[in-house]
């Protein structure tokens, strides 16, 4: 590849913008636009194109219940776009591409959000290719219509937006070399549901060779909800929309379509995420029963995708603004953890006890905050990790105590993302405050030890080495006031509640039904 802005696609040439010495290509479509007769459809790859487009400006944002775009886009169902960032710098025709998949719960938030910019690093990182991308959310990408009339012909509609990001994948296998990026080293990332996809996607069929490795940040596996919730969810949308048939869903504009999220918040209140629609256990892109996909995690597919999993100290308090602040929250958390209970058989009511006994010395918010924390991300994460790094799998494992931030955040749920791209995270806490942008030692090394594990598989750096998983010794690698190596940071705790955790999935995501 020449250092050009204008490059041949299957579905067309594509003209990006040169600024400060980055090429950056804007809202590629990677796929034919599930709109009018596709929508809720599973997408289908983009068309063979000779035609010359601006790829200057943003794609559409994909159908939420919030524009994150800060002014920059309008919402669209033809969603299913793509960035790519190019350092000019490195000439390399073979660099290794990071693909990054946003969080927002499946529901919202778009790649065209300030905090997923991926400018800075982009230039900081010049022989690493980056792209990032939009999928299906909510109502458009996770449903059940299968008592819905007419819903006999969406079965695919429980998993569009994971099938999107597949197919995206695909594009960049069969493109993504004009750009100068090498399709045998592709890494995947994400966090929160962008990281719940990274752990989605090697188990899907189809998936096989689109990507090489996987960073997954915070979430995992868990996060996915039953056919029986997906019906809830989907009454939930009949009741905002009016329509009883999937003909009249069809009939819908896109203005009615972003009015039902705005209706559907109102109903559905209940419980941290309130009216996210989780990945569905459908029988048909994902498996009905939870515990096979830890199976699948452990099988020797998965054993050739390198596997870089982590949470942080204080993920759940990210929550605390949603619940109407501190004394909301706590009360969520008792209900979460009052009914996972109720969930549980004898024996595992005894664990459950011993578990809460290990955090006797903590008060009991404290003990209530991080049994959520472990139900939604640690066990999961561990789980995952002990399985494929028992089959040979390259594992590597990390927990955020304490990077330099705005002290009162703490390591809240995505506060390692201003770090690893030097962008604004505003106080979820509702302060005002931003994330401190101050320099440190973790903005540096945690980029460092990314597009190292993205190059070789290895995170390690000169400064610090960083020792694979195994389940006998936990190794993990620990960013505190001292960045380090530390076996075994949760011990039985963790393992108390690796059973029902993997029966129940996650915690935040269920609601009364």
């Amino acid at each position: 590849m020449s250092n050009s802005n204008e490059i041949k696609c299957n579905n067309g040439t594509f003209i990006g913008k040169e600024t400060d010495g980055l090429i950056i290509w804007k809202g590629i479509p990677y796929a034919t636009q599930p709109v009018g007769k596709l929508r809720w459809k599973k997408a289908l790859p983009a068309a063979d194109d000779d035609g010359v487009y601006d790829a200057t400006k943003p794609g559409h944002v994909p159908i939420g219940p919030l524009n994150d775009s800060g002014g920059t886009a309008e919402f669209g169902e033809d969603c299913l776009v793509l960035n790519i960032y190019c350092n000019t710098g490195c000439t390399d025709n073979k660099k290794p591409v990071m693909v990054w998949i946003h969080g927002g719960g499946f529901c919202a938030e778009s790649q065209a959000s300030p905090l997923y910019d991926l400018t800075n690093i982009a230039k900081q990182c010049p022989d690493i290719l980056f792209v990032s991308i939009d999928y299906r959310l909510g109502f458009m990408g996770f449903m059940n219509f299968e008592r819905i009339p007419g819903g006999e012909n969406f079965r695919e509609a429980g998993n569009l937006g994971l099938l999107d990001q597949l197919e995206a994948l695909r594009w960049v296998q069969k493109n993504i070399a004009g750009f100068g990026g090498d399709p045998d080293n592709v890494t995947i990332f994400g966090e929160s549901a962008g990281s719940a996809s990274v752990t989605f996607l090697p188990i899907i069929e189809g998936s096989e060779g689109l990507f090489k490795r996987c960073i997954a940040q915070s979430a995992n596996i868990a996060y996915c909800d039953t056919m029986e919730h997906g019906i809830h969810v989907t009454q939930n949308f009949l009741t905002a929309t009016g329509c009883q048939t999937m003909d009249e869903l069809m009939e819908l504009t896109t203005e009615q379509l972003v009015e039902a999220y705005q209706k559907a918040g109102v109903i559905d209140k209940n419980c941290l995420l309130g009216f996210a629609n989780f990945p569905l256990l459908d029988g048909v892109t994902l498996p009905e029963d939870r515990a096979v996909m830890y199976g699948m995690w452990g099988d020797e597919k998965r054993a050739k995708i390198d596997l870089m999993i982590g949470s942080n100290l204080d993920e759940i308090r990210y929550f605390v603004p949603s619940e109407g602040g501190e004394e909301g929250f706590a009360n969520t958390l008792r209900w979460i953890a009052k009914r996972d209970r109720a969930m549980l058989n004898d024996r595992e009511k005894s664990m459950y006890d011993e578990f809460m006994a290990t955090l006797a010395n903590e008060r009991e918010v404290s003990r209530l905050e991080q049994y959520c924390n472990d139900i939604n991300f640690r066990a999961g994460n561990t789980n995952m990790a002990i399985r494929h790094s028992a089959t040979g799998g390259n594992t590597y494992m990390y927990f955020v105590r304490k990077p330099v931030t705005t002290p009162e955040l703490g390591a809240i749920h995505a506060c390692e993302i201003p770090y690893l791209f030097d962008t604004c995270l505003e106080d979820p806490m509702g302060s005002g405050k931003i994330v401190s942008t101050e320099d440190c030692e973790f903005r540096h090394v945690v980029k460092e030890m990314w597009v190292n594990f993205a190059r070789t598989g290895n995170p390690s750096t000169d400064k610090y080495q960083w020792k694979k998983f195994s389940g006998d010794d936990r190794q993990t690698m620990v960013f505190d006031d001292v960045i380090g190596m530390q076996k075994d940071l949760f011990g039985k705790r963790e393992d108390l509640m690796m059973s029902w955790a993997e029966r129940l999935g996650n915690g935040s995501s269920k609601r009364v039904c």
